[in-house]
């Protein structure tokens, strides 16, 4: 006759192989001879949760023993599964009391961390979970610390923390995954690559690692590849919204945006969640860049956002900003920025808020990309207290903020041992910036020029560049295609004065390898404002979107962007002219596709926008 113990390792084997209903028929079993056997009745709890039987999960803990309910353990499953329930009330309080019993519970710990996250804590999140991790060498700490970083994007302290988890269990394919991802959006592709293969080969079903190897693949350009994830998800899981919304982007990157919308057509009409179908479609109407077709959709949404469940509330704001902001419709942003998190939420007169403002910090939000950053810094000063505004952000933007003159800057996911803190009497997000009148941050979009330089750089680059004859042309490239590469950019210009002047820093200055006669500046860029100072003294820039060319705008200096058809909202445009850095064209892609054979159909307007502005 086979032991409990036996069919309780048995049990536990089966669960940790995913086979969820051999390891219930054991836990079952072992019921069957002791009912109420604590071990047991957890371990068919955590399989009823993993096989997606709520209702089940449920009934059994209603079978619990009063020991049951002195156990950190159980309690912390509890709260799993009342949070599964939709109870985030109850599983607080069943995490709380586990963690009563034993403060140092990890599983505990993390549920807790997640209802603290919801509700905005990020700084209890972060000391509850570094308490724990101080107690016990877990994995499973590590890895809800990376999650969490991840969650409010600071990727840099993610990626540190998952490392340290993997090394711990390097098999681990969550971990595995997780350390792609974080690769993926730090841009080291090819070696995120090799870490999400693993997980995939670990649980090829998994659509989150598929998701994640398509989106690694698109990013390197490998369209052909990251399609083929992208359709074998969605084929899988046809109701998976975030499936097809990869699905959508991959195609609409191959210039086959209205094939993937048909489609999508009939799985939004037969979605069972009729509100996440419709954020999707109105999502992928951008993508495919039908901008007019998503505020058709979602317009209509806003008058009653305030009854819809807070994470379509806040992706219908989201989608709609970036909407309003992709066309120009700056002054219907107010109806879409939340400032709810913020104490100017509580400060309703302009009076108030403009000295809310002057006392502030101003905050990077977590998904405010560098580039957009760069696009909003003219505001700080304005709306804040000129250059002596304290920015608070992740650590990785220090040199950024500094670069637009900001010297107090605070990161939030570090510790600052500097002991004399500027007077901070509350927080400001700089996205909500947007929001506030146009006289309290210098104008609807701002002014120009905002990026200063020192004098002595911009005097080095002035004698440096002296024996070569003017005008003195920046040019900036992408690492690859379908990006745009120096050879597509060359091909496309058309016979110029002057001197080239390449301001490529990085390890795409291999490209200028057989091209003679451009001068190679970028060797000499050792720190960003090695870069302010030189796009200042070029006469004319010219490239893809990226850092070079919101200095170049930021700085005032004429130039042309180079843009593909649907573009970030910072290059909406009038009449050619780019709204926000107002020395700057922009021209747009004809189509999705790679820059060497678009650039042949835009070289006449390319020609006659270097003639009107060189």
């Amino acid at each position: 006759m086979l032991l409990v113990d036996d069919r309780l390792q048995a049990a536990r084997d089966h669960a940790a192989a995913g086979r969820h209903d051999n390891a219930a028929l054991l836990f079952e079993s072992i019921l069957d001879i002791s009912p109420g056997h604590p071990e047991a009745l957890t371990g068919l709890i955590e399989t009823s949760l993993a096989r997606g039987d709520l209702q089940s999960a449920q009934s059994l803990l209603t079978k619990a023993t009063a020991q049951s309910e002195r156990d950190a353990g159980f309690l912390a499953l509890a709260a799993k599964v009342a949070l599964a329930g939709d109870n985030p009330g109850e599983a607080e309080r069943l995490a709380d009391r586990a963690l009563a019993i034993d403060p140092h519970h990890v599983q505990a710990a993390l549920l807790k961390a997640e209802l603290l996250a919801a509700a905005g804590a990020l700084a209890d999140v972060e000391v509850l979970l570094n308490t724990v991790r101080a107690q016990t060498e877990s994995q499973d700490i590590l890895h809800g610390i990376a999650r969490l970083y991840f969650s409010i994007g600071l990727f840099a302290p993610a990626l540190a923390s998952a490392r340290e988890a993997h090394a711990l269990d390097p098999d681990d394919a969550a971990l595995n995954a997780l350390v792609g991802q974080l690769l993926t959006v730090l841009a080291d592709h090819g070696e995120a690559a090799g870490f999400l293969q693993k997980a995939h080969l670990q649980d090829p079903a998994n659509p989150e690692y598929l998701l994640a190897l398509a989106n690694n693949a698109a990013a390197t350009g490998q369209l052909t590849e990251a399609l083929r994830f992208a359709d074998r998800v969605k084929t899988l899981f046809p109701d998976s919204m975030p499936a097809w919304l990869c699905y959508i982007r991959i195609k609409a990157e191959r210039g086959e945006a209205e094939e993937a919308l048909r489609d999508f057509a009939p799985v939004a009409k037969a979605s069972k969640n009729r509100m996440e179908a419709v954020l999707t479609l109105g999502t992928a109407y951008g993508l495919a860049g039908e901008p007019e077709k998503t505020l058709q959709l979602l317009e209509p949404l806003l008058g009653n956002s305030d009854r819809l469940e807070e994470p379509d509330r806040a992706r219908l704001l989201s989608v709609l900003r970036e909407t309003y902001l992709a066309t120009g419709q700056l002054d219907r942003l107010p109806e879409v920025l939340n400032l709810s998190g913020s104490d100017a939420a509580k400060k309703p007169d302009e009076e108030a808020l403009a000295n809310h403002l002057r006392s502030s910090a101003m905050v990077v939000d977590p998904g405010l990309s560098n580039l957009e950053f760069m696009v909003m810094a003219r505001f700080i000063s304005a709306a804040g207290q000129g250059t002596q505004t304290p920015v608070i952000g992740a650590a990785t933007l220090a040199g950024l903020v500094r670069l637009f003159g900001f010297d107090t800057f605070l990161p939030s996911d570090t510790q600052v041992t500097n002991q004399l803190q500027p007077a901070i009497s509350g927080t400001f997000p700089v996205s909500g910036l947007l929001a506030v009148p146009a006289q309290m941050r210098g104008g609807l979009t701002g002014s120009t020029p905002y990026l200063p330089a020192r004098e002595d750089r911009l005097r080095r680059w002035r004698d440096a560049l002296s024996e070569y004859p003017r005008p003195w042309i920046g040019i900036a490239w992408n690492e690859a295609p379908p990006g745009l590469t120096l050879d597509s950019l060359l091909s496309g210009l058309p016979p110029l004065p002057g001197t080239l002047v390449s301001t490529i820093w990085d390890h795409s200055r291999s490209q200028l390898a057989g091209h003679k006669g451009i001068i190679d500046a970028g060797r000499h860029i050792e720190q960003l404002e090695d870069l302010a100072a030189l796009v200042q003294v070029l006469d004319y820039v010219v490239g893809p979107d990226g850092i070079i060319l919101h200095a170049a705008g930021a700085s005032g200096t004429p130039g042309l962007a180079l843009v593909p058809r649907v573009a970030p909202w910072y290059w909406f445009s009038e009449e050619g002219r780019s709204i926000w850095y107002p020395s700057l064209d922009v021209i747009r892609s004809p189509r999705a596709g790679h820059w060497a054979t678009l650039l042949p159909e835009l070289s006449e307007e390319i020609a006659g926008r270097f003639h009107k502005g060189i």
